[in-house]
């Protein structure tokens, strides 16, 4: 089930039920007429079975997913390429790959985006737009490892995991990444619950309770097969687009200058505006997003081959840049409509209001630019934002949970436990403090995030950098080796540095008794984790996927069969 094209060609490897009907059996990708005559060793005229997988072969054991050639035949879409030595780029085949791209890129504008881009326009007008901008290249790149890393390996980040670290080590890091995709739901909660209140009326916490209902809206995308469910995401993402154009359209005083400015001039104003930028940064690279989009990969199918990787590595990244620059474009109107009206607020009590509780407040910024409409354009954006991002979030946890521990669990189910998990923290905050705090635990959860991300970027670019793990082919060198290991050293030290400027600008840390044990706990908690980001950079890489990596580059089919036929000859001796 796909667009623009057949989610399975027949010039590429497939299953076939055999003759006994006790099994399938894995053809190759010759087609079988021009082989009738030439491949007279082979079975039905041009077939060549590699190996019986058993009577299912959609419910195999997880060791199936050392067969390269099956998984990459079950894929959800296979794409012909065409010829591998052909560099042009093909626009009909680029649009098989349109699609993972778009549900990574959802995290790059969730409510926890629109919290940091409306503070940004809000208090430093169009001063931090280069941190977007810099913000979303270096998103691209990190992206582009998980790319790198899913089509050398053939499996996604978390399944690497399982076979780097011990199951100690894969139970904490395991852990990790679930309280951190937790903590990404939780803007979502809080986000869609402000978006029905704005539409409906409905109280916040009655918002709340109904965001678990989006579980049943992903079990309805499921039973529609991949590119349905990719094709609902764009759409969600073109809303947002069309309702932020909308805004731009109507938003007469902007400045293109000083935009140009903010976009190009690196400067920080202030301490509060360095606090902002980082946390800027931490909500466009998501840790959950990389365990995703490398999973997302993966649902592309093609022959094998270095040549055919590397032209399906070209076309993702194309794709996911594609899908970045929509999302930078979003970010960019949220931060210049804020500044801009934002300019038009003289009274004092009324921009401090604005600045506390920027998602709450946006309607009532947008009224004077677009009157009635301001209220149901920001509230359909904020919803689809949230309802997107709630739906790749249950796709990284089941990624997460079926790589780290070989479990998969009913994706129904997987959607309910991670939504009621977050909305136990909202649903609390909400029914004590009212709707004043809501907005806080969008600032809570992007401190969590920050805490998570080192632990799924520093392995994404060790791996990256192993020529044991993505072969000679695919690792990083040089030039490369080095920006990347820079630009990962700034990620992580700018959202260590946000959850420090987090927990020490916080009222709770202060001279009393409790805040002072707070401080001294805050200060083991961070020397600990710091000891484990250490220990993360210091271990050598362990596996060894050179066979795995030569089957996917070709670069052992030559072996395989003079093996075979090796063994054939003592066998007749």
């Amino acid at each position: 089930m796909m667009l623009g094209g057949d989610e399975r060609e027949g010039s590429l490897p497939r299953f076939e039920r055999t003759s006994s009907g006790g099994g399938y059996e894995l053809y190759s990708s010759n087609n079988d007429d021009d082989n009738t005559n030439t491949n007279n060793n082979t079975n039905g005229g041009g077939r060549m079975p590699f190996r019986d997988v058993g009577s299912n072969v959609f419910d195999q054991d997880y060791s199936d997913d050392e067969d390269v050639d099956k998984l990459n035949a079950n894929a959800d879409v296979q794409v012909d390429l065409g010829d591998v030595n052909d560099d042009a780029f093909d626009w009909k085949t680029f649009w098989k790959f349109v699609g993972p791209g778009f549900l990574m890129c959802i995290a790059y504008v969730d409510p926890g985006n629109f919290e940091s881009d409306l503070q940004a326009g809000l208090q430093f007008n169009y001063k931090l737009l280069w941190v977007l901008v810099w913000a979303t290249i270096a998103g691209l790149h990190i992206q582009s490892l998980c790319v790198r890393l899913a089509l050398s390996t053939g499996w996604h980040l978390a399944r690497c995991y399982r076979e780097e670290y011990d199951k100690k080590v894969v139970r904490a890091l395991w852990v990790v990444s679930e309280l951190g995709i937790i903590a990404s739901d939780v803007p979502e909660v809080i986000g869609t619950a402000l978006a029905l209140k704005l539409i409906f009326g409905f109280p916040t916490v009655v918002g709340v309770f109904l965001t678990s209902l989006s579980t049943f809206v992903f079990l309805g995308l499921q039973h529609f097969g991949v590119r349905k469910l990719e094709a609902f995401m764009g759409s969600l993402v073109a809303i947002m687009s069309l309702c932020y154009l909308g805004e731009l359209v109507y938003c007469d005083d902007v400045h293109v200058g000083e935009v140009i400015a903010g976009a190009s001039i690196p400067r920080i104003p202030s301490t509060t505006a360095l606090f902002i930028a980082v946390s800027l940064l931490g909500a466009v690279v998501m840790p959950h997003n990389l365990f995703l989009h490398s999973a997302l990969v993966l649902t592309r199918g093609y022959q094998l081959g270095e040549k055919s990787l590397k032209k399906a590595f070209k076309y993702n990244v194309v794709e996911s840049g594609m899908a970045l620059t929509v999302t930078l474009f979003i970010n960019f109107a949220v931060v210049i409509v804020a500044a801009t009206e934002m300019q038009k607020i003289t009274d004092p009590a009324e921009r401090a209001e604005m600045i506390d509780k920027p998602l709450q407040n946006a309607p009532k910024m947008l009224n004077k630019l677009l009157g009635s409409a301001a209220k149901g354009l920001f509230a359909v954006a904020l919803l689809a934002s949230g309802q997107s991002s709630t739906i790749t979030g249950t796709y990284a946890g089941q990624y997460v949970m079926d790589g780290f521990l070989k479990l998969r669990v009913h994706p129904g189910l997987r959607a309910f436990l991670t939504r009621a998990c977050a909305i136990v923290p909202s649903l609390t905050v909400v029914l004590i403090a009212g709707d004043e705090d809501a907005e806080t635990l969008i600032v809570v959860s992007s401190a969590i995030l920050s805490i998570q991300l080192p632990f799924a970027l520093i392995p994404l670019v060790k791996f990256c950098s192993s020529s044991r793990i993505v072969g000679e082919a695919f690792v990083l060198k040089g030039r490369a080796l080095k920006a990347t290991n820079v630009l990962s050293g700034v990620i992580v030290c700018a959202n260590v540095s946000l959850l420090l400027m987090t927990l020490f600008t916080s009222r709770y840390v202060n001279a009393s008794f409790g805040g002072i044990v707070l401080g001294m706990t805050a200060v083991l908690f961070i020397v600990g984790y710091c000891y484990c980001i250490y220990w993360l950079l210091d271990q050598p890489v362990r596996q060894n996927l050179k066979s795995r990596i030569d089957q996917r580059l070709g670069l052992e089919s030559s072996n395989f069969y003079n093996d075979n036929d090796n063994n054939n000859n003592m066998n007749n001796n």
